[in-house]
């Protein structure tokens, strides 16, 4: 059919097709293409502009990270709908030059692509983790990375909740990565359905095409039509609801595609049209069927409307990401994540025109080196961060982004060439496969095997045993001890986010509200293994989690209201007469809260500590209080520095303790145990 309508063109009996001044640029070459189609390999196709795309998108994720700004949500939806637009744009080429998609190439390339950076990255986590971190943080990173390894780290997510770290500023090196998982998730689902279209639609480029923009409206209606007011968290971690980002790219490819190829088209049909005439000589003949036409007539004027429409998406999306500062606003899920990535798409395929100022500024060399590493950089620049705020005294953003992205891009510069290597060699099954094999086995077992590896750790035989019970300042507390001090064995028994008052949720000055965790509903259960498990010698109790205000039978109860105080009297003494069961002949020291911290203020704070004060001198000896209050807010002007003017709470905190405070705050804590150890048995 195309051969006829040529020779009619050329005879003069049909006018020629209207002139595609889309002209899209030409992608990097690619050495000897045959030999590649020989091999079966897929010639890969780059545009600096779209890389210097993916740079503006990881520079904007790792500076989110940092909890700098609230603003700049949107870089990992640049990532999700150029993911879609790149992977879509080879199926489809593929699909075009064989007719089929070589899905057992395209697992490999994917694995070889992804697979050795992600597993070296969690084999320095679990060992930085087994040499450095917390119990808590060991406790977290074992499910996050046995997620990872099994690439559904978003649906764990889903189901542990992500919260809390978010809001207290704590960074734990695997936490973002769901969003790997749903791209994995992506890749795996994609070529089959895209292949499946395509035979259905009696191979027609362009029905699949439509099929796959109305794939793009079905996703674009998943969240809307999920939206119930409260589920943000569920919508923005789940993989159906962010395959518009993904189905978005694909629509972008699609058009990219089809257009280059009627540019091609119309470019070979001139040369045919020219060498029939015989107008043309043997140079110019070559030419014309080596280029695509880009008439003079309409060239500038379509280089300035897609450089205009590109910067137009641009801007759109920065002005968005200002407006938007965070994922839970319900705009988001009523259409907002279809329209950032309908303007991410459209300025992803914008960039595949070769002129522009839009273009050249995309393209320029560290900001296109910066998006070629971008998956090395997601991958470590947590981790960075991670490490920075553990051993680093009050780490602000600043420092974390200035400092902690550069140490990420070296790093990442060498992940991202040393991995390229082994991308280039010829992975045999019969190697590939053990050898990926043990390695996942071996960092799964790692992951396991990670807290029970710091609990052996934090118990060194010969010294007096502290089991340190409460919420997640005991934990700082046990860490203190166990990295920062020295005299005793330590078991952390504490439960994040958790007192004894039981409630429904509780909120703080912030306003911020928390579901009661599954974890703290099982407080009870928890407390009583590790105290038959550790019987220890003291057993240390911080609680303040509880004077913050509590939600309970349809009302908010703060430390002052009678009702809260009735109610705190029984679950106190509950909980007491637990750990004196459970641990016979342990000294109990139930300490106080600060006068106010990041989470509560100063009435809250003095009526909490009236009711401990209370009950300890009710119980007659039995249990010891211990003064934080008195240490930490003296005359009730509270520290929030140490002696040399270091921070001893996180940025954005004011409840956590920094290495710094952890500095300050042990050797204090280790004198209180010594002297009730030391003190007459009641």
């Amino acid at each position: 059919m195309r051969e006829a309508r040529e020779a009619s063109v050329a005879a003069g009996r049909l006018p020629p097709r209207p002139d595609v001044s889309f002209k899209v640029a030409d992608p990097v070459p690619v050495p000897a293409p045959r030999t590649a189609e020989r091999s079966g390999r897929t010639p890969s196709f780059r545009y600096a502009a779209v890389d210097g795309l993916r740079g503006i998108a990881i520079i904007s994720v790792l500076l989110y990270h940092t909890n700098w700004f609230e603003n700049g949500l949107f870089g990992v939806d640049a990532f999700f709908v150029l993911s879609g637009f790149l992977v879509t744009l080879i199926l489809i080429r593929e699909l075009d030059r064989s007719g089929r998609i070589a899905l057992g190439r395209f697992y490999r390339r994917r694995a070889k692509r992804l697979l050795p950076g992600l597993l070296l990255t969690l084999v320095a986590v679990l060992a930085l983790a087994a040499t450095f971190s917390s119990l808590r943080d060991a406790q977290a990173l074992k499910p996050q990375a046995l997620a990872t390894l099994l690439q559904y780290a978003n649906w764990a997510q889903i189901a542990n909740g992500s919260a809390y770290w978010e809001h207290f500023a704590s960074i734990t090196p695997l936490a973002a990565m769901w969003s790997l998982s749903i791209t994995e998730q992506f890749y795996l689902v994609w070529p089959l359905l895209l292949g499946l279209l395509f035979v259905l639609l009696r191979r027609s480029m362009r029905a699949t095409a439509v099929a796959a923009f109305v794939l793009f409206g079905a996703a674009a209606a998943v969240a809307p039509l999920l939206w119930n007011g409260s589920n943000s968290d569920r919508l923005y971690l789940g993989t159906e609801s962010r395959a518009v980002g993904f189905a978005a790219g694909a629509v972008a490819a699609f058009v990219v595609h089809l257009l280059v190829k009627r540019s091609a088209d119309k470019a070979r049909s001139s040369g045919r049209t020219a060498e029939a005439d015989g107008a043309q000589g043997r140079s110019g003949r070559r030419r014309r069927a080596a280029e695509p036409a880009a008439p003079a007539s309409g060239g500038l004027g379509t280089t300035v409307l897609l450089n205009l429409l590109g910067t137009g998406a641009l801007a759109s999306v920065v002005w968005l990401s200002l407006k938007v500062t965070t994922y839970h606003s319900a705009w988001l899920y009523q259409g907002g994540l279809a329209v950032v990535a309908t303007l991410v798409a459209v300025l992803a395929a914008t960039l595949c025109h070769p002129r522009g100022p839009l273009v050249r500024i995309l393209s320029f060399g560290p900001l296109v080196q910066t998006g070629r590493i971008s998956y090395s950089l997601y991958l470590l620049h947590l981790p960075v961060y991670w490490m920075m705020q553990q051993h680093i005294d009050d780490v602000s953003p600043a420092l974390l982004f200035g400092v902690g992205g550069s140490i990420t891009w070296v790093l990442a510069f060498f992940l991202h060439h040393g991995t390229e290597a082994l991308r280039r060699r010829d992975w045999r099954v019969s190697r590939a496969v053990p050898l990926l094999t043990a390695t996942a086995l071996a960092v799964g077992a790692a992951s396991w095997y990670l807290p029970s590896f710091i609990e052996y750790r934090m118990r060194p035989a010969g010294k007096p045993l502290v089991v340190s019970l409460g919420d997640s300042f005991a934990g700082d507390l046990a860490t203190g001890l166990y990295q920062q001090g020295g005299r005793f064995a330590v078991v952390d028994g504490s439960v994040s986010g958790c007192g004894v008052f039981d409630p429904e949720k509780v909120r703080g000055t912030s306003q911020v509200e928390f579901d009661t965790t599954a974890d703290c509903q099982q407080r009870s259960a928890y407390w009583t293994k590790q105290l038959h498990v550790a019987k220890p010698q003291a057993v240390l109790i911080h609680l303040g989690w509880d004077a913050a205000e509590q939600y309970l039978d349809g009302g908010w109860l703060s430390p002052c209201d009678a009702a809260y105080q009735s109610r705190y009297r029984t679950q106190l003494t509950s909980a007491i007469d637990q750990v004196k069961q459970q641990a016979p002949g342990a000294r109990i020291l139930l300490m106080n809260e600060r006068l106010e911290n990041g989470a509560i203020n100063r009435k809250w704070g003095t009526c909490y500590d009236q009711q401990i004060d209370g009950f300890v001198k009710a119980a007659a000896g039995s249990v010891q209080l211990v003064d934080l209050n008195d240490f930490l807010c003296p005359q009730g002007a509270c520290r929030w520095e140490d002696d040399k003017g270091n921070s001893i709470y996180p940025t954005g905190d004011g409840v956590h303790l920094t290495p710094a405070g952890m500095r300050l705050v042990t050797p204090w804590l280790q004198d209180q145990i010594s002297a009730a150890l030391a003190a007459p048995q009641h």
